[in-house]
């Protein structure tokens, strides 16, 4: 007899009676001949009758065995599909218990601070100070600087050079004056940093240094035009020390930049040129009047009408 050990799909993985023989199992699969079948039903029919009756009884009692099975597993899946969350939980290990959590009240808030144009004005809106006027004329420097760069490239002549390289160290000798005369000696005074403010006199005496030299020469003398290229150097280095350490230091020491701003514009406007020339000249009376004289003016005739 063969082996019964055969792969899935053979036909003695067919067989309901693994006893059958496996030459009779094949004598009855399609595969086989019409002489092999006509053999294996001969065979068949020699056997008795109580034998045939025995293994259609096994069969149909594997098949009944079966069926319940596969019916109470999809009952089930089923009964779990249509089963509510609710009765899960239920079934898996009782109703869960709802616990009432404390209800914790937070701590009153302070009471707001009183609203004023200090506190609720945006920086934009604020009132100017001095630390404001010292960037302006940074800023004002900085760009007069490249200006005379984009004339140097372009090999401008040297009248030009000359008119631009002299606003250039009128604006830095007036700009030194105000922070030399009033702005360091209110920062000394709120407790800045004195080698801080001792550095930056030197370097406004270096670059005082360079705007001698360049006033009292010409665009055609040798390193005229280096000499401002570095005195631009120097500015740029001492420009980013005072923006980087010494004006936050002045915003936090309580200095009243806005009176001191107030004091830095009245002599920057004494110290620029043609200030001495205009206040000594007397006002003519073919000077026309100014546009808020003439409105007063209206003004007055008005009332008195």
């Amino acid at each position: 007899m063969a082996d019964d050990k055969t792969k899935r799909g053979s036909p003695d993985s067919k067989r309901l009676n693994r006893s059958e023989p496996y030459e009779m199992a094949y004598a009855r699969s399609e595969r086989a001949s019409r002489g092999r079948k006509a053999e294996a039903n001969d065979a068949w029919r020699a056997k008795p009758a109580g034998a045939r009756a025995t293994k259609a009884a096994s069969a149909a009692a594997k098949s009944s065995r079966a069926a319940p099975a596969k019916s109470s597993r999809s009952a089930s899946a089923k009964s779990s599909r249509s089963a509510s969350p609710a009765m899960k939980r239920s079934n898996e290990g009782g109703s869960r218990v709802a616990v009432k959590r404390a209800t914790v009240r937070p701590a009153p808030k302070p009471p707001k601070q009183e609203k004023t144009t200090e506190n609720t004005a945006p920086k934009t809106m604020k009132e100017p100070d001095a630390v404001d006027l010292l960037t302006d004329d940074h800023l004002e420097v900085s760009a007069l600087f490249k200006k005379y760069e984009k004339l140097m490239a372009k090999e401008a002549s040297a009248e030009d050079r000359q008119a631009l390289a002299r606003t250039i160290c009128e604006m830095l000798k007036t700009h030194t004056a105000v922070e030399e005369e009033i702005f360091y000696p209110a920062a000394r005074q709120a407790g800045i940093d004195d080698d801080m403010l001792d550095e930056a006199d030197v370097e406004h005496a270096s670059a005082k240094d360079l705007i001698a030299q360049l006033e009292s020469s010409t665009p055609d003398d040798d390193h005229y035009d280096a000499k401002v290229k570095v005195l631009g150097e120097y500015i740029a280095h001492h420009v980013v020390e005072e923006h980087t350490e010494m004006f936050p230091k002045c915003r936090r020491a309580g200095l009243d930049l806005v009176a001191l701003r107030n004091e830095m514009e009245l002599r920057k406007t004494m110290l620029l040129p043609g200030a001495a020339a205009a206040e000594a000249e007397p006002a003519t009376e073919s000077e026309s009047p100014g546009i808020l004289s003439k409105i007063t003016d209206s003004l007055f005739s008005k009332s008195q009408g």
